[in-house]
């Protein structure tokens, strides 16, 4: 379903779509991506799916971290406690459980 997000492996796609129009029944919502990595879920070290409430700034400063390491586009995550994040992810096929996932900040 969320196949098109691989596109976001390059620096330059995301350059030309850099937001996210999430769209509900009561409000749209636009997201500016910040991240994109692939993950292997038999990986331990930072099993970002679990991140589900960021309200505490240790964990959500952890979740940046995690973040870096395996962002694609080099550097810093452009994030701070008290944003609002999106995070998408679909099968990547880069290796066994491998998964693409696509991080936006709420604008």
């Amino acid at each position: 379903m969320f196949g098109s997000l691989v596109d976001y492996e390059d620096a330059a796609y995301r350059e030309e779509h850099p937001v996210i129009r999430f769209d509900t029944l009561y409000e749209l919502r636009e997201y500016e991506v910040v991240t994109a990595f692939y993950y292997d879920l038999n990986n331990d070290d930072f099993p970002y799916y679990q991140y589900t409430d960021l309200t505490n700034e240790t964990l959500f400063d952890e979740y940046l971290d995690g973040l870096a390491r395996y962002n694609v586009y080099g550097g810093d995550i452009d994030a701070t406690y008290g944003d609002q994040l999106l995070t998408l992810s679909t099968c990547s096929y880069h290796t066994d459980n491998g998964r693409f996932v696509v991080v936006a900040r709420r604008s």
